[in-house]
């Protein structure tokens, strides 16, 4: 992954969790810090869109880029698939997550239920906009390829107009987001582990 903290140039100041994006329960395990939220972004390689798709929620797993620069306030976040994606189709009718997990490592003890995690994940919340501007959606396919693979976009030939027509790009604000650590790391770092039981 690229490091986005030394990429971006605008200053976006804390988060700005809504009441839907703040945990009602254990909410010691939230930050408001944006630089946290952009490491998450810059670690996971995946993301899970949470939709209604024809009324059952779904949580399916898709690529992401995020352009901390980009025109949504708070930077923007993309994800792409297929025309025919019914949870892409219909997710710019309603409000959906993004969530991103990063596994840093198991905790492993003599019984089950003291297992755990150490994880970090973020959740952004918003309507996304479908992107339809030629020169947004170019920039957004180089910003999803490169998330996964630094500096590989510039080595592939430009997609067709085929393959341009068989794909949306769908875009939110980085802005509404929450942010929850499970790291067992230093002090000032608030901790949350999930315990398997």
């Amino acid at each position: 992954m690229h490091d986005m903290s030394a990429t971006h140039h605008r200053d976006h100041g804390p988060l700005s969790p809504t009441g839907r994006s703040t945990p009602r329960r254990e909410k010691e395990r939230a930050q408001a810090d944006r630089a946290a939220l952009y490491e998450v972004l810059d670690a996971a390689v995946i993301c899970h869109l949470g939709v209604l798709v024809d009324g059952v929620p779904m949580a399916l797993p898709t690529v992401f880029g995020v352009d901390l620069d980009g025109p949504d306030e708070g930077g923007t976040v993309y994800v792409h698939g297929s025309v025919a994606s019914r949870s892409l189709v219909q997710a710019p009718a309603q409000d959906v997550s993004v969530t991103m997990t990063v596994l840093d490592g198991l905790v492993l003890a003599r019984s089950g239920f003291m297992h755990s995690m150490n994880y970090r994940s973020a959740v952004v919340v918003g309507r996304p906009r479908p992107v339809t501007d030629e020169a947004e959606r170019s920039h957004a396919l180089e910003v999803l390829v490169d998330h996964v693979v630094p500096g590989r976009a510039a080595a592939l030939r430009r997609p067709t107009r085929k393959e341009l027509a068989a794909t949306t790009v769908l875009a939110g604000p980085a802005v509404t987001a929450a942010d929850a650590d499970g790291i067992d790391v230093p002090a000032h770092v608030r901790a949350r582990t999930a315990t398997l039981g």
